[in-house]
């Protein structure tokens, strides 16, 4: 992913973010390579539920619990801004 950005010239750590924990999150540049790439879409598409339960079987249940417990936190300071 991070070459496929290179390639297309994404920096995540360009966005502008709310949250200092958020700077250079790779979620900008897969939002970015979703909108410029149709390989990356092909690829997500056809690997990325592959690749998504590959990651999380390398993660402890309490890792994906508190991962999804601070994404649930962060959107809803986004809501109420």
């Amino acid at each position: 992913m991070r070459s496929m950005a290179w390639w297309h010239g994404i920096d995540a750590r360009k966005h502008v973010v709310r949250n200092p924990e958020c700077h250079g999150c790779i979620r900008f540049m897969r939002d970015e390579l979703e909108a410029k790439s149709s390989t990356f879409r092909f690829l997500n598409e056809h690997l990325g539920k592959k690749v998504n339960k590959l990651r999380n079987s390398m993660l402890t249940q309490r890792e994906l619990d508190e991962a999804k417990r601070y994404a649930r936190e962060a959107m809803e300071k986004k809501r109420e801004e």
